[in-house]
């Protein structure tokens, strides 16, 4: 191995996700095209709008399996890194938080497996849906409300952010809608995912769909609502609905643990 190839130490410290076989044709290419529109190649990596960094595919030779301390029986793998500098603003924490949630989306996506030195996120199953066209309240409850049992949905605006808004039940809600206005589309924290820019809008309108369950142990029946709402609330509104992992989902069943 070449003295400079620091491919092994990346491969071993960053979030990476390995497969028993290069996904076939453009699998990988055509879903981080659907992650970010405007993806771009740079060298020997690719670069998305959120200042995560993809290099791979690498080949999984024995000498890298045993000096990166990988998981043996995989031939292929694609491991991340964060962009500094540049136009990005967001801190390198947010950044590698999302550079975790890509691996995690496309080893969901793909059958394959993550790498991480570090404990995983606790990620909770969410959609969020972002849009160009505004939508008053009382439509977004008329939408909503056949995929939530547990009572009638009430508008809660008793929140920290002028014209944001809950919507919830009564009882204790399988899933809640949080509103975010078109303006927090600025802050670093809620900046829309690449996934968003086929919409054509720097300041979409944000609702996340949110639950209390981790992404991997939630039931059949709450994905399969969630992503409903989620699918429904983004057909009305002419938007996109993006997972927890930052890939846009096109059926419920899109969000259902591999």
């Amino acid at each position: 191995m070449a003295l400079f190839d620091h491919t092994v130490s990346r491969l071993a410290e960053r979030p990476a996700v390995l497969f028993a076989a290069d996904p076939p044709g453009d699998a990988v290419a055509d879903l981080l095209k659907r992650y970010d529109p405007d993806v771009r190649p740079f060298r020997d990596r690719l670069v998305f709008g959120n200042g995560v960094l993809l290099y791979g595919p690498v080949e999984i030779t024995p000498d890298i399996e045993h000096k990166a301390k990988l998981l043996p029986g995989f031939a292929v793998a694609y491991y991340t890194g964060v962009s500094a500098g540049g136009k990005n603003r967001r801190s390198e924490d947010l950044i590698s938080q999302d550079a975790e949630r890509m691996v995690r989306g496309l080893a969901a996506r793909l059958g394959g497996t993550v790498h991480d030195q570090r404990p995983p996120m606790d990620l909770h199953l969410e959609v969020s849906v972002f849009s160009a066209q505004p939508l008053p309240v009382e439509q977004v409850v008329e939408v909503v409300q056949p995929y939530v049992d547990t009572g009638e949905l009430v508008i809660d605006t008793d929140t920290k952010a002028q014209d944001a808004y809950f919507l919830v039940t009564e009882e204790n809600p399988e899933f809640f809608v949080m509103y975010w206005p078109p303006r927090l589309s600025h802050s670093k924290v809620g900046e829309p995912p690449p996934a968003a820019r086929v919409l054509h809008s720097t300041e979409p309108s944000h609702w996340d769909l949110r639950t209390t369950k981790p992404v991997a142990a939630a039931s059949r029946e709450l994905c399969l609502k969630v992503g409903g709402a989620a699918l429904a609330l983004a057909g009305r509104t002419s938007g996109i609905a993006v997972d927890t992992f930052g890939f846009p989902i096109d059926r419920a069943e899109d969000l259902l643990p591999p």
